[in-house]
């Protein structure tokens, strides 16, 4: 049977510099697209936090089913700070689809290029080459919907379940095998605070339960703010990393950093 080459994507622009951004990376795609003999069609539609100021919903039911029903998903930026939820969170549309359609690995790749304004006067940062995989159905995100908050006092909870976790783990070392074929190291690196929450010497149980089951990979751990030094004085040692849900939202953003900004930062939520 033929492979399919015709795929339908919906487009989400959402709001700011993404109605910006979006039409010149759609003429590309086609353009990178109809080179290789593959067909593309994108459906725009509305989600962001002009949405939510216009018609009162971030994502409507209908456009969460034309979603469904694509192939994949472009998103833009979401979310402008001055429009936000009744209770002062902001507008995140983009979170509800990880957790809708169990997007549940957030791959945020750091790769430089020489010649780009990088951050770090090492010649060693202008050729990073590594990845971050970030939880992204529950960890502390998983109450932000329903917090517990009263006038003295607010909380959120860490929560970590087996399903998860192990699902996380087998795309994280399958990743890392393929790019040890194609001449990476083949090291995953377990990124957590398991020497102060019970929640993360659980996830990282988790974690050695399924290295266990790749012996040709090189499999080991690091506290969250030992990495985050790491980000700063050695990132070049990198290969794979795995983490919680927060943990990834902020060290994603470090590894946007190192490769001159956000606007350098490829993502793809899984």
């Amino acid at each position: 049977m033929a492979a399919n080459t015709n795929f339908h994507i919906a487009v989400l622009p959402g709001d700011g510099i993404g109605l910006e951004i979006m039409p010149p990376t759609l003429e590309l795609l086609q353009r990178v697209a109809g080179s290789g003999g593959v067909g593309l069609t994108f459906e725009h539609l509305d989600a962001g936090a002009e949405t939510y100021r216009r018609t009162g919903t971030a994502l409507s039911e209908e456009v969460l089913g034309r979603l469904k029903s694509a192939d994949a998903i472009l998103l833009g930026a979401m979310g402008l700070p001055h429009i936000r939820y009744p209770d002062g969170r902001e507008i995140a549309p983009q979170i509800d689809l990880r957790e809708w359609l169990k997007l549940y690995a957030g791959v945020r790749p750091v790769r430089t290029f020489p010649g780009l304004p990088l951050p770090l006067a090492d010649p060693r940062a202008q050729h990073l080459d590594f990845v971050l995989i970030r939880e992204s159905t529950e960890g502390l995100f998983s109450t932000r919907t329903t917090p517990h908050r009263t006038e003295n006092e607010a909380t959120d909870t860490l929560k970590i379940t087996r399903a998860a976790s192990e699902r996380l783990f087998r795309f994280t070392f399958e990743l890392a095998a393929q790019r040890k074929a194609s001449g990476r190291p083949g090291r995953v690196t377990c990124v957590d605070k398991a020497n102060v929450l019970g929640s993360m010497v659980f996830f990282r149980d988790l974690f050695e339960a399924e290295a266990a089951r790749h012996p040709a990979l090189n499999a080991d751990a690091a506290y969250v703010d030992a990495m985050a030094l790491t980000f700063l004085r050695n990132p070049w040692d990198l290969d794979v990393l795995v983490t919680e849900n927060m943990f990834g939202d902020i060290l994603s953003d470090a590894g946007a950093g190192l490769m001159g900004g956000l606007g350098f930062a490829p993502s793809a939520d899984i």
